[in-house]
């Protein structure tokens, strides 16, 4: 087992949001600055952390285009979680299965996606939907920065069926209960929008991020590598929060240690 705590004590209280019903967490990662860490300890927490509301069965889809089965299989089991439907846990390895990279394309996505919420609501009343490095598509296809929105749109929250229909404060009505997004935050993606991906790239990432109640950002050091610091954790509020319950919320800059036995040293600047 890692040398500390599944949940870094810094992390515990902004880890919320994205349990609350309709919440959009964005993970924003860069090269050298892997999110998988953070995305493993959303799911930790969506199923092993005690909430004080009363509890409900709750399930995890979580869809990569990064990172292979072993990768996460392996970070699962360290924190102590079953990587299967049996422990609550749907994987989809989208870069080996090719979804959405073939002649499928974004409709090939949804299909599957909304498939698998199906068949997880027959267990589970929670479904928290967690799509890594989806924005892979906008580089690797001709899918559309137009349609991997409208996609990420049916998956959180189908149309109304008509203008008078009111979503209720059941599940019926939502595809899942809350999602999280990683997405890749390097400087010609973002900022320099020279080419037509980099144009693309920002105008998706952008968009969730104002859709998003709170924001993650890994990224390296500014000053270079550290024997003892493996990047800088950014957590800022997203424009979305107020649907949140709860008060309290509070802005973190932090570093971060990767231990090799998986373990995460979470700490302030100083400590």
């Amino acid at each position: 087992m890692p040398s500390q705590p599944a949940i870094p004590p810094l992390l515990s209280s902004h880890l919320q949001p994205v349990s609350s019903k309709g919440s959009l967490g964005l993970v924003t990662s860069v090269l050298g600055a892997s999110a998988n860490w953070i995305l493993l300890r959303q799911i930790y927490a969506a199923l092993k952390v005690p909430s004080a509301q009363p509890v409900e069965a709750t399930a995890v889809i979580l869809v990569s285009w990064l990172r292979g089965l072993e990768v996460w299989k392996d970070g699962a089991r360290r924190l102590g979680l079953n990587l299967s439907p049996n422990g609550g846990i749907t994987c989809i390895d989208a870069l080996q299965s090719g979804l959405g990279l073939q002649g499928g394309g974004i409709g090939e996505v949804e299909e599957l996606l909304l498939k698998a919420v199906d068949e997880a609501k027959a267990t589970s009343t929670r479904i928290l939907l967690v799509l890594d490095g989806i924005d892979f598509l906008l580089a690797a296809t001709e899918i559309t920065v137009y349609d991997l929105l409208d996609c990420v749109t049916e998956l959180r929250e189908p149309p109304l069926r008509s203008q008078f229909q009111v979503q209720d404060a059941d599940q019926k009505h939502q595809h899942v209960y809350s999602s999280i997004i990683s997405a890749s935050a390097d400087y010609p993606l973002i900022q320099r929008q020279h080419s037509p991906l980099e144009v693309n790239h920002a105008a998706f990432v952008m968009s969730i991020a104002h859709e998003a109640d709170i924001i993650w950002g890994v990224r390296e050091l500014d000053t270079g590598s550290a024997r003892d610091v493996s990047g800088v954790l950014r957590i800022t509020r997203g424009p979305a929060i107020e649907r949140v319950p709860g008060k309290g919320f509070e802005e973190k800059e932090l570093l971060y240690f990767v231990a090799g036995d998986g373990g995460i040293r979470v700490f302030e600047r100083g400590s």
